[in-house]
């Protein structure tokens, strides 16, 4: 369970800010360590030609550089060969949140040694910023979305599934693994993380300062990399800074680490166990793009026809081809130090990067993790993170993780591919990245590991000897029993805020409409926590939403077809209305005053018989929006995809052109980075139905909004008051892709 290195906090030297004395000697023994490997001369001799001030000599470093650089070196000689690998994959085993026990986190006590006031920080950090390296682990947007939106009492159900479906007008759908949105889509920011951070007192005078709110996660969760420190006089100096300016590519918001002040947290991967992920996954290469990734694409998927031909030598297996493929190589070197991850820039392999990515890491990232020791990974940010002050004892206090964080939510149904198919080929720029970080990660864990195992029996057995020291956090009730906390899919909810069965609150979230699979014109909202997908034209006539008060004419058309007990139809219904309604009216049926003066109502488009529905239930609709179920999986999804645009059905909502939606108006759309930097305390949420940007400025004013945020996928509008700017351009994360938002404190421009 420890690194072949060994090395504990308490044993492990302090690493100096000198990249002349460590980083390239960390750099230079590795190379030396990898004979077996690679030929080292030649690697060296490359190395110096390409970094001639340093000439390749090892600077004189004292006793505690010295343990470190050891450290380094044993863990790349562990490297070579896979042992290290395949005992990290025995032990860890992050395939799904088992129900035998509990994941638990032991070190979340002052008690526990490397958890004092000495070892982890005073506050927990105002920004927090992920650098996202493609496939080291999207999962861990459970625990930093956990963070933003959950309290110790009132907390997010992590159980959905990863899949974001869509759809458009036309129908067309298609369903992404994309866990990171759907968590951000079912639980917007400004509903469940503003109300964490941002103080809602109306009776202030004066907003807060920006750089004085904490925001939790900002920057985004999408493969940004790190911005460059433009203050760094050797950086501006060098020719890689030369060559993005050159190529337009240079980042200028400020580096997070160096300028901002904001806490980066990374999870980093064995570099080939990544790139073969990244094969895996439709060929990942964040950075390619148009015809570069085009290219790229063409030259592997043709390695088996003898067609990946890269300098001298021809690749016939696509692996190969992608792994040595200009630019795909030295991606994490590459991110920390203000690249993409693959380079279409230079087409490098990230050895220029070295050196300062290492220092990086060493010196300034705040939290590493590591994708092969997972579950200690997690425990290790909630050791250093989610502490809080008790407001009665004013003792630092912890709360577990939730269960979910262990799971791994974005798993691989491909055959498994192994390093061996790679045939000797060695990413050594990450190589030696890794190295580094695992050498910050042992630091960073000390003498004791923090995650822990308990099945039930080790549970149990702690209470009967009335001794919960353990599980502190546990439910216990007056004869011993444990609560388990029902999950929404165990209460039946799909949206909403319930209780969980053990006295805290749960959150089902917001619904999505793209769930069903019905066009994007349509609508859902939460009744009663289920969701319910809706015609807002038809809700505005009364004909939706069942009642004594409802129009004659929507009670006889019911009546002529099977129709449930509930008090609002489906959609399902409401195609058969259709087919009724419009077949009347052709003289397929017999025609009446009541279908003819229905279709009048322009609520009805008519055309064919839709065979999408054919063979679905009224439960298929319903189970669509249970949180577990994949669009892939669903149903009723499946079979809207058979729905024309010239089929029979009911008249929704028009649909948005965003092309046109900005023109004329001061909406703004927001960017994770770079965008408007207002964000303010969120008063009110509403959704409005068919309304788009004008209807939500309209009601904005009404309410007495300073800003107004529109979600064009949820239909919400996010009103807030005691506006503040933000002190960068690193944005709240937010599902951004469709938000926008508009300053309503200078009623001349809006």
């Amino acid at each position: 369970e420890r690194n072949s290195s060994g090395m504990t906090s308490s044993g492990a030297a302090t690493i100096t800010r000198s990249k002349a004395t460590i980083i390239v000697s960390i750099v230079a023994v590795f190379f030396f360590s990898i004979v077996s490997v690679r030929n080292s001369s030649s690697w060296l001799s490359s190395y110096n030609q390409q970094f001639p001030l340093h000439n390749g000599h090892l600077q004189q470093r004292n006793g505690s550089v010295a343990a470190a650089i050891a450290t380094v070196s044993v863990a790349a000689k562990s490297n070579i060969n896979t042992e290290l690998q395949q005992k990290f994959k025995t032990i860890i085993n992050r395939n799904k949140t088992s129900t035998l026990g509990l994941h638990m986190c032991k070190c979340l006590t002052d008690d526990f040694p490397t958890t004092n006031a000495n070892s982890i920080p005073h506050n927990n950090p105002k920004r927090l910023r992920w650098l996202h390296f493609p496939k080291t682990g999207t999962s861990f947007i459970s625990t930093l979305w956990s963070y933003s939106c959950s309290t110790r009492d009132r907390y997010i159900d992590l159980n959905v599934n990863s899949q974001v479906c869509s759809n458009s007008p036309d129908g067309k759908r298609s369903a992404l693994s994309m866990y990171d949105f759907v968590l951000m889509r079912r639980y917007p920011w400004e509903m469940y993380g503003a109300p964490n951070f941002i103080p809602d007192d109306s009776s202030t005078s004066s907003p807060p300062v920006g750089k004085d709110v904490s925001l939790g996660l900002v920057g985004g969760t999408q493969h940004g990399p790190l911005s460059p420190n433009l203050q760094d006089k050797q950086f501006l100096q060098s020719d890689r800074y030369k060559k993005l300016v050159n190529k337009h590519q240079l980042m200028r918001y400020g580096s997070e680490l160096m300028t901002h002040n904001i806490t980066v947290a990374a999870f980093f991967r064995q570099p080939e166990e990544r790139i073969i992920s990244a094969y895996k996954d439709a060929l990942h290469a964040n950075g390619f793009a148009g015809n570069d990734f085009k290219n790229f694409v063409t030259k592997v998927r043709g390695a088996r026809n003898g067609q990946c031909k890269i300098g001298n030598r021809i690749y016939l297996n696509p692996v190969q081809c992608f792994a040595n493929y200009p630019g795909i190589a030295g991606c994490m070197s590459r991110m920390l130090t203000g690249q993409k991850c693959a380079d279409a820039l230079f087409h490098e392999a990230g050895l220029e990067n070295v050196a300062e990515a290492v220092d990086i890491i060493l010196n300034h990232l705040d939290f590493v993790g590591l994708t092969e020791d997972w579950n200690e990974s997690i425990c290790q940010f909630h050791r250093l993170f989610s502490g809080r002050s008790d407001s009665v004892t004013g003792q630092r206090v912890w709360d577990q993780p939730l269960q979910r964080e262990f799971a791994n939510v974005h798993k691989s149904k491909k055959a498994t591919i192994g390093v061996e198919e790679l045939d000797g080929f060695r990413d050594v720029a990450d190589t030696v990245v890794y190295e580094a970080a695992k050498l910050k990660f042992e630091r960073m864990v000390g003498n004791e590991r923090c995650y822990k195992f308990m099945s039930w029996d080790e549970i149990e057995r702690d209470l009967v000897n009335n001794d919960n020291a353990n599980t502190p956090f546990l439910n216990v009730d007056k004869d011993g029993s444990v609560c388990h906390p029902l999950t929404c899919s165990d209460l039946g909810k799909q949206c909403g805020e319930w209780d969980d069965g053990c006295g805290s609150t749960i959150i089902c979230g917001i619904c999505d409409g793209g769930r069903a699979g019905l066009p994007s014109t349509w609508r859902v909202q939460c009744v009663e926590g289920k969701c319910v997908d809706y015609c807002p034209t038809w809700e505005e006539k009364g004909l939706w939403f069942l009642s004594n008060d409802s129009p004659t004419i929507m009670k006889e058309v019911a009546q002529s077809i099977e129709t449930r007990e509930q008090n609002y139809l489906s959609p399902i219904e409401a195609f058969k209305i259709c087919d009724v309604a419009c077949r009347g009216k052709t003289g397929n049926v017999p025609a009446n005053d009541v279908t003819k003066a229905f279709v009048d109502t322009n609520l009805c488009r008519c055309g064919n018989t839709t065979k999408a529905l054919t063979n679905i239930t009224l439960s298929d609709f319903s189970s669509a929006h249970d949180m577990m179920t994949t669009c892939g999986d669903s149903k009723m999804f499946k079979s809207l995809r058979a729905l024309s645009i010239n089929d029979t059905q009911p008249i929704c909502c028009p649909p948005i052109d965003e092309e046109k939606l900005l023109i004329g108006k001061q909406w703004k759309r927001l960017y994770s980075v770079g965008g408007p930097k207002l964000e303010g305390s969120y008063f009110a949420h509403i959704h409005m139905g068919c309304g788009s940007l004008d209807e939500c400025q309209d009601v904005a004013r009404e309410k007495g909004a300073e800003i107004a945020v529109f979600d064009i996928i949820s239909s919400y509008c996010h009103l807030a008051r005691n506006v503040f700017e933000l002190d960068n351009l690193f944005s709240v994360t937010k599902d951004n892709t469709r938000r926008y938002i508009l300053d309503l404190r200078n009623p001349a421009k809006s």
